[in-house]
C-alpha cells in the first residue's frame, strides 16, 4: 500500500466484510426458517409500535440482505473504520 488513502480503503473494506458477516449469519437463520416452515414471497417489516409505526416491505431475501447491509453500514461503518485506524496507529507506534 502506497499511501494513507489505500490504507483507509483497506480498513473500510475490512469493516464492510465484518458487517456483511453479521448479515450472512442472520440470513443463515432465515434460510433455515424458510426451509422448515415456509418460503415467503416477501418479508414485511415495521418499527416496534402500534398501528402508526413506520412500515416497509422487502420483496425478496436479496432485498432483506441489501437493506440489512446498508442499515449496518450506516450505523457502524464510520465508527468501525475510526477504531480500526486508531488501533493501527497504536500498533505502528509500538514498532
Amino acid at each position: 500500500m502506497n499511501d494513507t488513502n489505500q490504507v483507509q480503503k483497506a480498513l473500510e473494506s475490512k469493516a464492510k466484510k465484518e458487517l456483511a458477516k453479521v448479515v450472512d449469519e442472520f440470513l443463515v437463520g432465515l434460510v433455515k426458517l424458510d426451509r422448515e416452515y415456509r418460503q415467503p414471497c416477501f418479508y414485511y417489516m415495521k418499527e416496534h409500535g402500534g398501528d402508526e409505526a413506520n412500515k416497509f416491505n422487502c420483496m425478496s431475501r436479496n432485498s432483506v440482505e441489501s437493506t440489512l447491509n446498508q442499515m449496518l453500514q450506516t450505523a457502524y461503518l464510520e465508527a468501525m473504520v475510526s477504531k480500526k485506524t486508531q488501533e493501527l496507529l497504536t500498533k505502528l507506534e509500538l514498532l
